[in-house]
């Protein structure tokens, strides 16, 4: 069996005419996301860029499906894709966090408020989505459940050795038919008045995407750090999981996808796991030799602890996808 304690995926992923994140909207002029980035050589580019924010909605989007199939827990929240997940739509669980409750301390029973550990338990056995995803509960007392999954700000790759630009952004004109309720203020029974006009930007390159993933995490109380799922439930939530990071390299559902789904043409890059407590490496492919810096961290350390860390080059949408879900076969998680 693979025993994975953690993993990281850094990729290059060239997606053609998406607006998968805006910034909003202008009068009728919509306003991409661009940010500023050093390159490797310390020299400062504008890009366009997708934030973590989006990628992460996309996972949950996928994950709580494979979730439902796989038997695990949900609350009502989350099973509707509610943001706030165990808070939302579950008065059972805001009476556990915010009245007296019986308890068994010390073989006695006693009636009392619900510590923070005993909330976060009740976070992860509860709620499956809410155990990897995370949430913070603020009824009566805060309590933060981490995510076990993070992904970094997916950023267009400015240019190749030779100058050449690798993302680019344009605004294109578009036309929405309004036969009522624009025609006065956009000039009556005229063709302009029955049309709202309006100005739609599409990107396209090569980005780089980070994610990294903390397996072990999954049914551990960070309070107490002892694990309250059963090892096979956190198996198959790891596995779904996997599932979920690999549907969303197939599958970006982001924003403005009705018109303007993107077109994912590439995606090569490295898959990096760790059977230990060091961490899967993680190299920006924002560098253009991220593949062995990602080597060279792998055999550091390996250095330390021999043959914890493994590294995996994929130079395709599907050879990617497969290591992913080969992952899932025999999937050992730490005890």
């Amino acid at each position: 069996m693979a025993r994975i304690n953690s993993l990281s995926l850094c990729a290059q992923v060239t997606i053609d005419l998406h607006n998968l994140n805006s910034e909003g909207t202008e009068g009728n002029q919509q306003q991409t996301r661009m940010v500023h980035i050093i390159d490797q050589n310390g020299h400062r580019a504008i890009v366009n860029a997708i934030s973590g924010d989006m990628f992460k909605h996309i996972l949950v989007e996928h994950l709580v499906p494979l979730l439902k199939e796989a038997g695990q827990p949900l609350s009502p929240g989350a099973a509707i894709h509610d943001a706030d997940r165990i808070n939302a739509l579950n008065q059972p669980f805001v009476n556990f966090c915010e009245r007296e409750q019986e308890f068994t301390d010390n073989g006695r029973t006693v009636r009392r408020m619900a510590r923070e550990s005993e909330i976060m338990t009740r976070m992860l056995t509860d709620c499956s989505l809410t155990d990897m995803a995370g949430a913070l509960v603020t009824r009566g007392r805060a309590v933060g459940r981490k995510s076990v999954v993070e992904f970094g700000w997916v950023v267009g790759i400015p240019e190749d050795s030779q100058g050449r630009p690798l993302t680019v952004t344009e605004q294109y004109f578009h036309v929405k038919y309004a036969p009522e309720g624009r025609g006065t203020a956009a000039g009556a029974d005229t063709t302009a008045g029955r049309q709202a006009i309006f100005h739609r930007p599409a990107s396209s390159g090569i980005y780089a995407l980070i994610c990294s993933a903390d397996l072990y995490r999954i049914g551990l109380n960070d309070i107490t750090r002892e694990y309250v799922v059963k090892p096979e439930d956190r198996c198959q939530r790891a596995v779904a999981l996997i599932q979920a990071i690999a549907s969303t390299l197939l599958k970006p559902a982001g924003a403005q996808r009705n018109t303007q789904n993107p077109h994912i043409v590439d995606c090569k890059g490295v898959l990096s796991t760790s059977a230990s407590s060091l961490p899967a490496p993680t190299v920006s492919p924002l560098h253009s030799d991220y593949r062995n810096e990602m080597k060279r961290a792998a055999d550091v350390l390996n250095g330390i602890k021999p043959n914890s860390i493994q590294v995996q080059e994929f130079d395709s949408l599907s050879a990617g996808v497969k290591i992913l879900t080969d992952l899932c076969n025999n999937l050992e998680l730490p005890n």
